[in-house]
């Protein structure tokens, strides 16, 4: 063996010196240990019976002897005689003059290379794996994100601070920002409920079970339009130990609101009529029996004395007679024209009409009726000049309110009915002096059938006044009193001078 080679060479290489035949001239001690066939590797053999590799690279070899290329290698072959043993070489074959025989040789440098190439394989292996990951995480981010995109809720993902850090497109289109408005904004923008904000900081990212869910919150957008929005809540780790962030999605429920709320006025509305119609058969069997009673027994008097009664009695039974008549018309009357406000189909036919002349005529007609009772007095300073009004439903407002002050006033007092003019509207008032609206019925004075406490055993049906504020909604106008117990009430009506039919509240047309 070569001493200078022994000495310069590394532990790991091994050589071969051949001859221009490819034989071996000389080979280190354990260099049989890479040979195919290391029984053949004998100094005077032919290389290629060990090494069968060199098969077929006999011109690059010539050429290396002959100084022609300057070196050739070979790297990565295998001996495997146990697959789990497995044994590289690299082999390394340079031109080389021996010193002795002054010939140009070839030495064959054997290295070993097993443990490279097991850490190639292993790093190969492991990138292979790590690259697989990659591509599967990447695939997961991407469907995460595209069913994130998709989803038809708002997402928002913040951090423990409560800082948004995440957001999808539909919360962006919900709440009316963009993404740059809403990422490092505090989740206080969106959500503005300290309650509920609290209950999600106390989740904990150990407790994968617990979460919040579906809690009805009013959030408001960048317009300034008031949403409902129900949210979730749950917490999830990070990847720093310690840090957790919080996922909210939030389904719009404003459209399922509104319905509840119109299938609740709904109910409530058909509550209203199942009290409408229980409160019109108990009025009905109580306002109509009195008149009815009043009629029967004055017919049944003069069915059996009327031939022997004299004139005068005989005349008082009559006008009890027309007089219940009158007042069970009035009744029918009012229930008739409130059912047509109540289904939108009470006409308001706005003409010409002389303010003055109808005034003064009905306090003529209703001082007739109520001879020296009650005293109607009469102010007038009101457009002289015809104006638009509806004569009908003008009549049903004032007959309505004069009527009730007399009706709820002591005997011997005075009824105050004024008429004036102020800023392109007309103003009726009327004042009495009777018994006054209790504060809590006040509120209420215009309900179907509601009559206050204190009438006592003043006869009515309790539709007089909602038929007036119906008659005034459809001109457009507006009423309101000031009332106090046992000193007397006071209606204010204004209505414009001239009412159009385009000026009347939708409302009021349906």
């Amino acid at each position: 063996m070569n001493v200078l080679f022994k000495k310069i060479l590394p532990p790991r290489y091994e050589y071969l010196t051949l001859n221009q035949n490819l034989r071996i001239v000389e080979a280190s001690y354990g260099a049989q240990r890479f040979a195919d066939c290391p029984e053949a590797l004998k100094l005077g053999n032919d290389v290629r019976a060990s090494f069968p590799e060199l098969l077929g690279i006999e011109e690059t070899l010539i050429e290396i002897l002959e100084g022609r290329q300057t070196n050739f290698e070979l790297k990565g072959v295998s001996r495997s005689t146990d697959p789990k043993a497995s044994l590289y070489l690299d082999l390394y074959i340079n031109n080389y003059l021996n010193q002795e025989t002054l010939e140009n040789q070839l030495i064959v440098l054997i290295e070993d290379s097993t443990e490279r190439m097991i850490l190639e394989q292993d790093l190969a292996q492991r990138t292979n794996e790590a690259n697989l990951l990659v591509s599967y995480l990447t695939a997961s981010r991407n469907y995460i994100n595209q069913i994130i995109t998709s989803m038809a809720d708002a997402l928002l993902v913040t951090t423990e601070a409560g800082i948004i850090k995440t957001v999808n497109p539909f919360a962006k289109d919900l709440f009316g920002y963009s993404q740059e408005e809403l990422i490092n904004q505090p989740i206080t923008k969106i959500i503005n409920n300290e309650c509920f904000l609290h209950e999600t900081r106390n989740l904990s990212p150990s407790n994968w079970s617990q979460f919040i869910k579906d809690v009805e919150i009013f959030c408001e957008t960048k317009a300034g339009e008031k949403i409902c929005i129900a949210f979730s809540c749950s917490v999830i780790p990070t990847e720093i130990e310690g840090l957790k962030n919080f996922v909210y999605i939030g389904r719009d429920i404003s459209d399922r609101k509104r319905v509840e709320a119109q299938m609740m006025k709904a109910l409530e509305r058909e509550r209203e009529l199942r009290e409408l119609k229980s409160d019109f058969v108990s009025m009905a069997s109580h306002e109509f029996r009195t008149p009815l009673t009043a009629i029967f027994s004055s017919s049944e008097l003069l069915k059996h004395y009327g031939d022997i009664w004299p004139e005068e009695k005989k005349f008082k039974h009559y006008h009890r007679i027309e007089s219940a008549v009158k007042r069970m018309t009035g009744m029918l009357d009012d229930v008739l024209i409130y059912s047509k406000a109540e289904a939108g189909k009470l006409e308001f036919n706005p003409k010409p009409i002389v303010l003055k002349n109808l005034c003064s005529n009905l306090v003529e007609e209703l001082q007739l009726g109520i001879g020296e009772k009650h005293q109607i007095s009469l102010s007038y300073s009101g457009p002289y000049k015809p104006c638009c009004i509806d004569e009908k439903l003008l009549l049903h407002i004032l007959t309505n309110l004069l009527s009730n002050a007399i009706k709820y006033s002591p005997s011997n007092t005075s009824v105050l009915f004024s008429c004036y003019t102020e800023q392109k509207q007309v103003i009726f008032e009327v004042k009495d002096e009777g018994i006054g609206i209790p504060p809590e019925d006040q509120k209420r004075l215009f309900a179907s059938f509601h009559r206050a406490k204190n009438v006592g055993d003043i006869p009515g049906t309790g539709l007089g006044l909602a038929i007036v504020q119906k008659s005034v909604e459809l001109h457009g106008g507006r009423i309101i009193l000031s009332s106090e117990v046992g000193v007397g009430t006071t209606f204010r009506v204004t209505l414009p001078l001239n009412s159009n039919i385009r000026d009347i509240p939708a409302e009021c047309l349906s």
